[in-house]
């Protein structure tokens, strides 16, 4: 089966300014090198790793937000390495991206209406009855009040936010969503429900997710499949169960080691209190 989103042997490299003088040649840095991984269709890879790793920057490659220095992407088997202008504006349609600060990636002096049928109107889409009901349907699919399109970023919650950017990213009806770390900035219980959110819109949808991010705890509840990168360079990859059931590399296994456990005896004591308190209520 041909994967819905592929990349194959992507390099970054970014110019670093010397530090001799003005005329000195800029040095080279790679900030991702040789990754290559596959993303299915109703599937979600999680690229997992500590601040600096390279996940976001493979992540914007594949998503073609900057170019490659070397290696090929690929949409349903198709090279889009080397498109721009009409042909890019194509894959823009069918990659689209939930970024990790909510409120940064939202135009503050735009309404809610302009902010989710932004895509619509770049990719110059007709709008059957017009961007005002269109921007109410998609803010009923993502939980919120279809009768808030008149107000703007600063007036939600962050995860009121996230869900507005989740739903100006489905309005081209992607076939792939890219999260960069777009529950990292939320509190725990609302990180719940955008994983819930982003679950249910995947059933309905069956877009692949490119899911990015350092909390392994989170990609647990998420992930499908995942790969583990350090140093620019992805060192393990497996389903989810056998990557955090029986990881292989010493860097997985020390990542693993450093997610936050509840203290066993206090959660047995929880449990013991809890099914005393139902017994009690039997009676």
């Amino acid at each position: 089966m041909i994967p819905l989103l592929s990349a194959r042997d992507l390099v970054k490299e970014f110019a670093v300014a010397g530090t001799q003088g003005l005329f000195t040649p800029a040095k080279r840095f790679t900030a991702v090198d040789r990754v290559s991984f596959d993303l299915h269709a109703g599937e979600t890879l999680a690229l997992v790793g500590e601040s600096g790793s390279g996940k976001s920057t493979a992540a914007r490659l594949a998503a073609r937000l900057i170019d490659v220095t070397s290696g090929t992407v690929y949409l349903d088997g198709e090279d889009i390495t080397a498109r721009h202008g009409s042909a890019l504006r194509d894959v823009r349609r069918q990659i689209q991206v939930v970024f990790q600060d909510p409120f940064s990636s939202l135009n503050p002096r735009h309404t809610v209406e302009r902010i989710v049928t932004a895509p619509l109107r770049y990719q110059k889409r007709d709008l059957p009855g017009g961007t005002r009901k269109v921007a109410q349907q998609l803010l009923e699919r993502v939980g919120l009040d279809p009768a808030h399109v008149d107000r703007y970023p600063a007036q939600f919650s962050g995860g009121q936010a996230q869900r507005i950017g989740i739903a100006r990213a489905l309005a081209v009806g992607p076939r792939v969503l890219v999260c960069d770390e777009a529950v990292s900035a939320l509190d725990v219980s609302v990180q719940a429900q955008i994983i819930n959110l982003l679950r249910e819109l995947q059933r309905e949808e069956g877009f692949g997710c490119l899911f990015i991010a350092h909390d392994l705890a989170v990609v647990r509840q998420i992930a499908t499949s995942v790969a583990v990168m350090t140093d620019g360079t992805i060192v393990e990859t497996g389903d989810r169960d056998s990557v955090f059931g029986e990881p292989r590399h010493e860097y997985t296994k020390r990542l693993l080691a450093a997610v936050p456990r509840i203290n066993p005896e206090w959660e047995a004591a929880r449990l013991r209190n809890a099914a005393a308190r139902a017994e009690e209520a039997v009676r």
